[in-house]
This record gives C-alpha cells, structure tokens and sequence, in this order.
C-alpha cells in the first residue's frame, strides 16, 4: 500500500514540480536509496527484470532510486532530466497469464528510457503490449498486482493506471494524488482503449476488482492526501510535501495501532490482517528551470526520520550494504529502524519532542536546496555530505537516548506482541 502526490508549478510556492511518495511495504522489508548513472550498452543488449529478460535500450540515464532490497525496480525515483514517477500496487480483474514485466519494473525502466512524461508513456505502453503483466510483486508472498503511477517532469505530469495489457493516461492540471485503486474513468487523453466506436471506457469502472482494493482502503487515503494539497495550494512547499508523507490525519488522540484498515498517509504497521505493512522509505523529487534534485530518509517511519538532499550526476553518501530480510550489520536502513522501532514503542510521548528537533534541521536543509541545486557538482556534492553528516549526528544522539531506555512497548498486548514478533524474525535487538 503507497501513496504518490505531485504539484505542479501552477499549485507551488515557487513554481517548481513537486512528486512524492511513501514506499509502504512488508515490516521486515528493508528498502535501500540507489543511484546508477548514465550509461551506453550498445546495440543487442539484454537486462534482467524480475521475471523477464528483455532488451536493454542503448542508453539508460542517471538515476536516483528507492527500492526494495530483492527488487529489480523501485518504488519512487527521478533521473538526470527530472522525470519523477512513484507506483502503487492496484487489483484488477485481469488474470496473469505468467511473467511479464512488474510494476516494480515499470518504474525503473520508465525513469531510465523517458525524458518527458510523453516519453514515459511511451516505454509502459510498449512494454505492457510486448510483455504484459504477471509474477509475484510481494517479499512473503506469491501474489501479482498492476500498476498506477503518477510520473512528472519538468513542466507536467500524467497519471497512468493499468490493468493487465490495458493501460490508459490522464494529464494532470495542478495537483493531484493516487493510491491503490484505479482513479481514472473516462478522463484519459491516450489509452489502450482508444479506437473503438461510442463513448469513452471508464478505466475504473471496467478493470477494478473493488472488493480486493476496498481492504486497502484507498479511496480514503487518496481524499486525504488530495485534501491536504488542496488546502495549500499556490504555496506547496517542499516542506508541505515532507509533511504529507508524515500525515496521519488531524486526530489528536492518534496511535500507531489505531483502525483495522490502513487509512494513514503515513503507514505505520498493526497487529490486524491488512496492516502488516509500514512506510519503509520516502523520496521528494524537485524539479524547476532544467534542475533537478530530490529529497530521501533512506529509513522507515517518515515522522521517526529526516529528508537529506540526493541528486543525479553527484554520489550517495555511504549507505552500507545493501540490507536484507533480517538485521544486516552495517546497513543504513537497519540501523534506522533501531530508532524508528523505538519511537513507535512509546510514539505519543516521543515523537513530539524529536519532530521539533528534526524539523528544524530539515527547516535549514530546505532553504538552502534552491541554490545548490543551481549550483556545480563540488557544491551538490558538498551539501549532500554535510546535511547527511548533520542528520545522522542529530539521530544518533535520538537513537543514543532512547537505546538507554529498557524495551518496553506501550499500548495494546497485541501490538506489543506484534513488535516482538517481527524484531525476531529480523534478528534485531531494538
């Protein structure tokens, strides 16, 4: 379960285009901030998706990825001419006929080939018509889903829902949001569907399987996180999207183990049937007047963490290996879930007091990313290196003071239970 939202330069503080995206996925699924750069292959070259092997073009550009450790794909990312995309996992009534090419897949493959929304278009369509749709999409699990992406660049951007080889697009205006559900109708402007006599398909209304998506709770989340940008719009900030990836609504009696269905923007993980998944990694990607930058935790839990700045063309900073299903020592992201584990431990006394302390520090990063991302490759890459530096320093010394305390986890049995289980699973010691 995910969520993706985009601004554009009409709805913006600063006439940028602004996309994000939660990557919401299983507790112990670590995720891991990539970049490849540009590269040429030459003619004839093959590439391994998760299921396939399928040509590789003669160029893939430089790109900045969030993924999942066992994935080919990634959930959220941008590349060198600021095309952004995030994917959410949507049920269809189109069966799999075997392995084709995941949503997973999409994203990277799209975010490597396409220069413009138009582009992106383009690389799904044809994919979906050589390979469709097909294979397991979970860690645990043996299951498929399609896919819906919103993908921008640097003037626009576009909605693309699917359904196995069915696929249709919607220009987006100003700002909008998707989550795991079909959201277009008969609002598309290009679409598999296209050519035939009468009215135009609704997209929704012919390939949704509504039962399977209603356990996700989708269309609360998308209102939610349509809302919020609405009540800011013409001053979305970079500083608006951070807050909407950390979103959990306006009660203020909220808990993590609140509600058997997953109607947070911010997904944090419950002892019920479809909450076993949490917000394992946020990216924000910028893009404005031919630049373009982003903004990554690299760690679960976006309210237990802090936006750092990554760019294309300059390097990540040292993220360890890549992590795995269990504690995998040196692992950036593991070593972030210690504190994201102890926060959702005794959430309403802790996270207060750290979002005052982390959201400074982020306050001083965001005002300083316009120009660096005008800047050379030395500055980025300077920038990239201190606010990292200082980021780390100001959750280590959180993780520092809550590891002092003992393992304790308030709130109901179960989610105490729930905590345990999976800490040993992971190997891990919180």
């Amino acid at each position: 379960m995910c969520d993706t939202f985009v601004a554009l330069a009409n709805s913006t503080a600063d006439g940028s285009v602004l996309l994000a995206k939660n990557a919401d996925t299983e507790i112990n699924e670590a995720q891991h901030l990539v970049r490849f750069a540009r590269r040429e292959w030459g003619k004839g070259a093959l590439v391994r998706v998760s299921h396939r092997v399928i040509p590789q073009p003669e160029t893939t550009w430089d790109v900045v990825l969030n993924k999942s450790f066992w994935t080919y794909g990634a959930e959220i990312g941008f590349n060198e001419w600021g095309v952004a995309c995030g994917n959410e996992a949507v049920f269809t009534n189109q069966a799999s006929e075997g392995d084709g090419v995941t949503l997973i897949d999409h994203l990277r493959l799209m975010l490597e080939r396409a220069r413009n929304c138009d582009e992106a278009v383009d690389v799904i369509a044809g994919l979906l018509t050589e390979y469709g749709q097909g294979g397991n999409c979970e860690l645990r699990g043996n299951s498929h889903f399609d896919g819906g992406f919103i993908v921008s660049d640097m003037t626009g951007a576009v909605e693309i829902q699917t359904a196995g080889k069915q696929w249709a697009a919607k220009r987006v205006t100003d700002i909008s949001s998707i989550s795991n559900v079909h959201s277009i109708r008969d609002d598309w402007y290009r679409s598999s569907l296209e050519g035939g006599a009468g009215p135009k398909a609704d997209f929704r209304q012919r390939f949704t399987d509504e039962a399977k998506s209603f356990c996700t709770a989708p269309d609360e989340r998308q209102k939610a996180s349509y809302d919020f940008l609405a009540r800011q719009k013409g001053r979305i900030t970079v500083r608006t999207m951070a807050d909407l990836l950390r979103y959990t609504g306006d009660d203020p009696d909220y808990h993590p183990y609140d509600g058997e269905r997953p109607t947070r923007i911010c997904m944090h993980a419950a002892p019920y049937e479809f909450r076993f998944w949490q917000a394992t990694g946020g990216l924000i990607s910028v893009a404005k007047d031919g630049h373009v930058m982003g903004w990554a935790n690299a760690t679960s839990g976006p309210d237990a963490s802090i936006m750092k700045p990554v760019f294309c063309g300059v390097d990540l900073p040292d993220l360890g290996p890549m992590p795995r299903e269990s504690f995998t020592p040196g692992a950036y992201w593991w070593k972030y879930e210690r504190l994201h584990r102890r926060v959702m431990a005794d959430y309403k006394a802790v996270m207060p007091e750290l979002r005052r302390d982390f959201d400074a520090l982020e306050d001083r990063f965001f005002a300083e990313g316009p120009h660096v991302m005008k800047g050379s490759t030395k500055e980025k890459q300077a920038f990239v290196t201190e606010c990292w530096r200082l980021a780390d320093e100001a959750a280590d010394r959180w993780l520092a003071r809550l590891t002092n305390k003992p393992w304790s986890v308030a709130g109901a049995p179960a989610y105490a239970a729930m905590w345990d289980q999976f800490n040993a699973a992971a190997a891990l010691q919180p």
